[in-house]
């Protein structure tokens, strides 16, 4: 019984020691997303009531960049700057045809209000993921552990099982010795 309680002390040991010590994971640095300045709706909606279509021209080309500049630091922030620039430019579609006819700055409205759709990442679709991955890593390591824990237990009673035999072992060499002894002097005394 004692043999049975010392290799479950083993194995609870190791488990315990396997869990230790280990440093705690260095937190992500911090990336400075950096700012892009935007053209603000309000200079568009300006320069339209103005009827310039150079300046409107020169708006445009300008946020059109800065949208594509934009989408690749931060896609929800472009997809909302985006959404509010066609929306000006859909609620004065009237003006702007009135003053910019069918030429260059018709033609970057157009554009503008052409752009694809931006594709915002969905971050809790990827953090579930990242957690059911986590949560399958964690279960394979913790069946690692038991296989461990097994094995080593495993180990400690064949070692004791070994050691049992060896004492079992050296105690019938002292019997049949001390027999063997006793024997001789049985011998001996008969013998006289």
């Amino acid at each position: 019984m004692k043999k049975l309680f010392f290799v479950a002390m083993a194995a609870v040991a190791m488990t315990f020691t396997a869990c230790q010590d280990k440093p705690a994971p260095a937190p992500a640095p911090e990336e400075e997303t950096p700012e892009v300045e935007l053209v603000s709706t309000d200079s568009i909606a300006a320069v339209i009531e103005a009827a310039d279509s150079t300046q409107l021209s020169t708006l445009l080309t300008e946020a059109q960049s800065k949208i594509e500049e934009l989408k690749n630091i931060d896609p929800a922030k472009a997809k909302e700057y985006l959404a509010a620039i066609q929306n000006l430019l859909k609620e004065n579609a009237e003006k702007i045809k009135a003053f910019a006819g069918t030429g260059a700055v018709a033609t970057l409205v157009d554009a503008v209000n052409n752009l694809p759709a931006i594709e915002v990442p969905d971050v809790a679709a990827a953090a579930e993921e990242a957690v059911e991955n986590a949560g399958d890593a964690v279960k394979d390591a913790a069946e690692g552990a038991v296989e461990d824990v097994k094995e080593a237990a495993g180990d400690a009673a064949q070692a004791a099982a070994d050691k049992v035999e060896e004492v079992k072992d050296a105690a019938a060499d002292k019997a049949a010795e001390a027999v063997d002894n006793a024997a001789d002097k049985l011998k001996g005394a008969l013998g006289k």
